[in-house]
C-alpha cells in the first residue's frame, strides 16, 4: 500500500469517472467506497464495486476505448494507477496481477450472469410484418355490370370463383418486369407458364358477355374445344368451358 499510496485520488457520489467509449489509460483499485458500471447511461446496472475491486482494464492496451460507464454511488478513494506505472509494478510484484486477474474475472462473471438475466427476460423482437401487397387500382375506364347480373368463371385447378363485375374483363399472367397485372390474375393457376400476359377477354356489351383472343397471345384459346381466332369475339352460355393453353374454365351464369 505505501507504493500506491501517492496514486490515491477521492471521487464524490454521483462522479462518472469515465463513460462507455472514452479513451482509457488508467487502471483503478478501489480502496474505498463504491461505484456501480453501466453499458450505458439509460442501461441497467451491470454490478457494483467496492473496496478491493478493480476497473479500467481497458487500460492495458494501448489507446483502448472504455466499454463501461464507471460512476461512484458512495464517495471513494480510488487508487488509479497510469497504464506506465501499471506495467512495471506488475513485474516487479507477480503476486498483484494474480490477484487482479482473480479479481476481473469474479467481476466479469458478474457481469455476464446480468446480460444473460437480461437476454432470457426481455420479449423476443417484434419481427417486421412483410409489406401488404399493393391493391391492384380499379380501371376506372371500364364499366360495371348490372350488379343483379351475376356471372362467374370457375378456374378448375384450383377451384377458384371469380365474379366477372366488369364490362371487359383480362385474363392472363402478371409480368413481374413492368408490375403489370390482369383483371383474373391466373399466375399461380399456370404453373407450366403457357399463358400469355394479356392472353384473352370477357367482354360484356347488350346484356350477353362474349369472349375473344388477345392480340399476341399465343399457345392458343379455346371455347368448348374449338380454337378461336385472335379478336373475334364469340358469345359465351351457361356451362360453356373455356380453355386457356391447358387450363380450364367454366362460365356459370
Amino acid at each position: 500500500m505505501d507504493v500506491l499510496k501517492k496514486f490515491i485520488t477521492k471521487y464524490k457520489a454521483g462522479t462518472v469517472i469515465y463513460q462507455k467509449g472514452d479513451i482509457q489509460t488508467d487502471f483503478f483499485i478501489i480502496n474505498k467506497g463504491k461505484v456501480q458500471l453501466k453499458s450505458d447511461d439509460k442501461s441497467p446496472i451491470l454490478t457494483t464495486l467496492g473496496k478491493g475491486d478493480f476497473f479500467g482494464e481497458e487500460s492495458l492496451n494501448n489507446d483502448q476505448n472504455a466499454i463501461y460507464t464507471v460512476e461512484v454511488i458512495e464517495d471513494a478513494d480510488m487508487i488509479k494507477i497510469p497504464y506506465i506505472s501499471l506495467t512495471e509494478m506488475l513485474k516487479q510484484m507477480p503476486d498483484i496481477a494474480l490477484k487482479i486477474l482473480k479479481k476481473l474475472s469474479e467481476k466479469h462473471i458478474k457481469i455476464q450472469s446480468v446480460l444473460i438475466s437480461m437476454a432470457l427476460t426481455s420479449p423476443p423482437p417484434v419481427k417486421e410484418k412483410p409489406a401488404a401487397k399493393e391493391e391492384k387500382k380499379e380501371d376506372q375506364t371500364t364499366e360495371k355490370i348490372n350488379p343483379e347480373i351475376k356471372a362467374y368463371l370457375i378456374i378448375q385447378r384450383s377451384n377458384r370463383i371469380v365474379q366477372l363485375s366488369k364490362t371487359q374483363t383480362i385474363l392472363g399472367r402478371r409480368d413481374y418486369t413492368t408490375g403489370f397485372i390482369p383483371d383474373i390474375d391466373l399466375t399461380d393457376e399456370d404453373e407450366e407458364k403457357y399463358i400469355s400476359r394479356k392472353h384473352s377477354q370477357v367482354l360484356f356489351k347488350d346484356g350477353k358477355f362474349y369472349l375473344s383472343e388477345e392480340p399476341g397471345a399465343i399457345n392458343g384459346t379455346f371455347l368448348n374445344g374449338s380454337k378461336l381466332q385472335t379478336g373475334v369475339k364469340n358469345e359465351l352460355h351457361n356451362e360453356d368451358e373455356i380453355t386457356l393453353c391447358q387450363l380450364n374454365v367454366i362460365f356459370k351464369i
